[in-house]
């Protein structure tokens, strides 16, 4: 392969990427999930051989790259729009620690040993189990950490006051999408829930964006319409 061969492949390369990588967005640069990372991984690997493979004619590796990173670009829509699809493609955060104590069916299922949780939780400041009332292994391979109230920094709203726990909080709606399972593990039913959605104006579950409530019994809508945004 003479030097001007190659040239023009990794003029062509490039651009492609970059029309690709513009398309796709930010959300496979962060590496999301693991998915997001083996595309990637994989779109490199795909350009490398579209520069200096010549076994394969060039217009149909190019035609290849570009139906790899539109079924990618189509899993994330899939993933936007349906709420079967994201848990089929991006999994769901498993719960390691619940009150100070490993989950051990938790970490079998994240594949995660004693010394990685301990090493995400000193990458989260906490050096103690014990202080930890929730940890969720996240399918991007972070820890997110919820710490006991006594543990945490006082504020101004906590001197000389004792707050109780918000506890495990439930998301009973999400993207328009009633959770049966959420809904019954906060020990609410149907009824409650559309009482709480007539109190915040919201006339039907497709329109709700986000609901969430705690152990306190504190509520948390979110709407698909942003009243505040449209004006």
């Amino acid at each position: 392969m003479i030097w001007w061969e190659i040239a023009g492949r990794a003029a062509v390369v490039f651009i492609a990427l970059l029309v690709w990588a513009r398309i796709l967005g930010k959300k496979i640069i962060s590496q999301m999930t693991f998915f997001d990372f083996v595309a990637g991984v994989a779109i490199g690997s795909i350009g490398a051989n579209m520069m200096f493979n010549r076994s394969v004619p060039f217009g149909a590796m190019l035609v290849g790259a570009s139906v790899f990173c539109a079924l990618a670009l189509a899993s994330d829509f899939v993933s936007l729009k349906s709420f079967l699809g994201r848990k089929l493609l991006d999994s769901e955060p498993t719960m390691v620690i619940r009150n100070g104590r490993i989950l051990e069916e938790g970490m079998e299922k994240s594949r995660l040993t004693v010394d990685g949780l301990l090493q995400l939780l000193r990458k989260n400041s906490v050096f103690y189990l014990d202080e930890v009332e929730l940890a969720y292994f996240e399918v991007d391979g972070t820890l997110s950490v919820l710490r006991k109230a006594s543990t945490l920094p006082a504020t101004r709203e906590d001197v000389g006051v004792a707050k109780p726990s918000r506890g495990r909080p439930q998301a009973i709606i999400v993207d328009g999408k009633l959770l049966p399972n959420s809904l019954e593990e906060a020990k609410k039913d149907e009824a409650w829930m559309q009482a709480q959605l007539r109190n915040a104006n919201v006339g039907r579950v497709e329109d709700v964006a986000f609901m969430q409530v705690d152990e306190q019994g504190v509520v948390y809508i979110d709407t698909k319409q942003d009243p505040d945004v449209l004006q």
